[in-house]
């Protein structure tokens, strides 16, 4: 049989893919493991891999599994995730699918007495720096001593109830604050921590689970990931780690930013490379942006072609910005003879940085301050941690539902998350009915502060639940309740940077926080790559905007040549330290990786000459390509 071209391409496509199935495979041989990482470039189709190779081990090993009551361990990034690779595997119960917190908390979750000494040890060390912070106060009455002082009660409190918990919590929506209640952080933190310093926690690991396999691992906690790999190397004969991933997708600064230099030299490194996402065309150009020879992306054999533009805009001329992007929707409509791009509901707008989103949004004055705190800028973005978990699903739903009149609701929140109707807190009452009028009475007023307060903020809210102890809020929160006089500079306080971000946050309106809660849920229609990681649409729209942006994290002008790189990206780059234009252009690329027919970059510039010549050196888009807009 005399095969064209295209017949020849695809097969040799098909055989790489099957080659890389094959040798993954040979990986989780229960008799001969080894560990891997799988480079897999965006629109790749790793899960679609990762499903496949262990279909296909479920035919050989399951059985053995079972009987010796073993399971292959899948973490996944989101819930939503777990559920789709859940439902790719028919539900098999020898799979264990599950977000990292939820893994790491069924591991340690039996070793009470262990989480109280780590407890114990951690909250002393608290306790020991906030009065040592206290002790330094220029100001003992000033808002920052006072709140360090209401904090330190609140860490005394916890220490001294440590004693009477018999049995610790951890709620992954991070709905429940009582008192055995364990957040995010220190379930990542105390398995690291056991595994790393207990031979018993990495045996258990290994008995239970021989397989472990890791999904987006660039953006796993640096510690735990850690951990995992020398639980590997302790327990080479019995024990797979397959770690998924690509570096040059990399969103969370917690992650582990060696990983693909520092692994153990047995390890295997495969690498996927046909992009099942995009056309011809954006593989082109993300292929360049990368611009790492060794992980060069391939069309399959029925991409289309597609359509990829950059509109250069001079900033100083550009006007009303949405007027001017409906302008080249337009524009790309007739480019791509495509009239969805005509409707904005069709075209997906993504931003490279977060304020840019926000700004849009209309969520920056909560957003914005949590953005410059490193402690606090992934749980902002990811929305994962105990206070974003109580301000989206406790505080937004009980107001949202109180301006709503919908008591049957109302009652559903309060009754789940309320302590006046906690089932320990009725009985030791004398009167449940009476918590029960307490309850209702605090809905009442909270009723009532909506109705007559205009723009509300968000602190406003959080003081008066609990001075009503309708809620049970962070302990976090607790030191932000005392108010500062308005008279009062903070700054010269020297007040906490978390606190201080968390402060400014939380005076925003509470507008802001149901904006906040649009965009984590993906329909604010402004999004950047956290929020569309592994999705795709059709017609993207990659906005590059550093006047909008503030330049917290990134810089466009940077990237696309119109302004130098400092003396610090030099110096970052050139010792392997992560630096502004990287960080650039990582997101650059994982946005326009999300497009599957056309693409239109959009970049406002102080200089369209400098960044036209750029892009056409660096060959990221051609001549004809390229539209600059007075």
């Amino acid at each position: 049989m005399v095969l064209t071209m295209n017949e020849n391409t695809s097969q040799c496509l098909e055989a790489v893919e099957k080659a890389l199935e094959d040798k993954i495979l040979s990986c989780l041989d229960l008799d001969n493991p080894k560990s891997f990482l799988l480079f897999a470039g965006a629109g790749s189709g790793k899960t679609r891999t990762l499903v496949s190779v262990l279909r296909t081990f479920r035919k050989k090993y399951v059985q053995r599994l079972v009987h010796s009551g073993q399971k292959v361990a899948i973490i996944t990034y989101t819930n939503a995730a777990c559920d789709e690779i859940k439902h790719r595997l028919d539900y098999d119960p020898a799979f264990s699918v599950s977000t990292i917190h939820s893994f790491a908390w069924q591991l340690i979750k039996p070793f009470t007495e262990d989480i109280r000494q780590w407890l114990q040890d951690k909250l002393a060390a608290d306790i020991t720096d906030l009065q040592g912070k206290i002790s330094k106060s220029t100001k003992p009455e000033g808002v920052t001593a006072l709140r360090y002082a209401r904090s330190l009660e609140s860490k005394n409190r916890r220490l001294l109830n440590l004693d009477k918990v018999t049995r610790f919590t951890y709620s992954p929506t991070g709905g429940s604050t009582t008192k055995d209640a364990l957040n995010h952080t220190e379930i990542i933190s105390m398995t690291a921590c056991f595994l790393a310093d207990a031979p018993l926690m990495q045996k258990i690991l290994v008995n239970r689970y021989p397989v472990l396999l890791i999904d987006e691992s660039q953006d796993t906690d640096q510690k735990l990931l850690e951990a995992f790999i020398e639980t590997q190397q302790n327990h080479r004969t019995s024990f797979s780690l397959g770690l998924f991933g690509d570096m040059m997708q990399r969103i969370y600064g917690g992650g582990k930013h060696d990983l693909a230099t520092s692994l153990p030299a047995d390890w295997v490194t495969p690498d996927k490379i046909v992009n099942h996402r995009c056309p011809k065309r954006v593989i082109t150009l993300i292929n360049k942006i990368r611009n790492e020879p060794q992980h060069q992306q391939q069309p399959r054999i029925d991409s289309q072609q597609g359509h990829a533009r950059l509109f250069i805009v001079n900033a100083a001329k550009a006007g009303d910005k949405f007027v001017l992007e409906a302008s080249i929707r337009n524009e790309m409509s007739n480019i791509a003879s495509d009239r969805d791009w005509r409707e904005a509901a069709k075209v997906k707008t993504l931003t490279l940085e977060h304020h840019l989103a926000a700004v849009r949004g209309g969520f920056d004055g909560f957003f914005a301050p949590l953005l410059r705190v490193d402690k606090l800028r992934d749980a902002a973005l990811n929305g994962t941690s105990s206070e974003m978990n109580f301000l989206t699903q406790q505080l937004l739903p009980l107001i949202t539902q109180i301006k709503n009149s919908d008591d049957f609701a109302i009652a559903t929140i309060v009754r789940r998350y309320s302590p006046l109707l906690h089932v320990d807190h009725l009985a030791c009452s004398d009167n449940a009915i009476g918590e029960v009028q307490i309850a209702d009475e605090a809905i009442v007023a909270l009723g009532y502060l909506l109705e007559s307060t205009k723009d509300i903020t968000i602190i406003l809210l959080l003081q008066t639940i609990d001075r009503l102890g309708l809620l049970s809020l962070p302990e976090s929160f607790e030191p932000l309740l005392i108010e500062s006089s308005a008279t009062e500079n903070l700054a010269d306080e020297e007040e906490d940077k978390v606190s201080q971000a968390w402060g400014q946050a939380l005076n925003a309106p509470f507008t802001h926080l149901e904006h906040y809660a649009d965009y984590l849920s993906a329909s604010s229609g402004f999004g950047t790559h956290q929020g569309v990681k592994g999705l795709q649409f059709e017609r993207v729209m990659v906005i590059l905007d550093d006047a909008e942006e503030r330049g917290f994290l990134f810089n466009y002008e940077k990237l696309l040549g119109a302004k130098a790189l400092s003396a610090t990206d030099l110096k970052n780059e050139s010792a392997g330290i992560d630096s502004t234009p990287l960080r650039t252009c990582r997101l650059f690329y994982v946005t326009c990786s999300r497009a599957e027919k056309s693409l239109a970059v959009v970049a406002y510039t102080q200089d369209q000459v400098a960044v036209k010549n750029h892009v056409l050196q660096s060959g990221w888009f051609e001549e004809s390509e390229v539209i600059c807009l007075p």
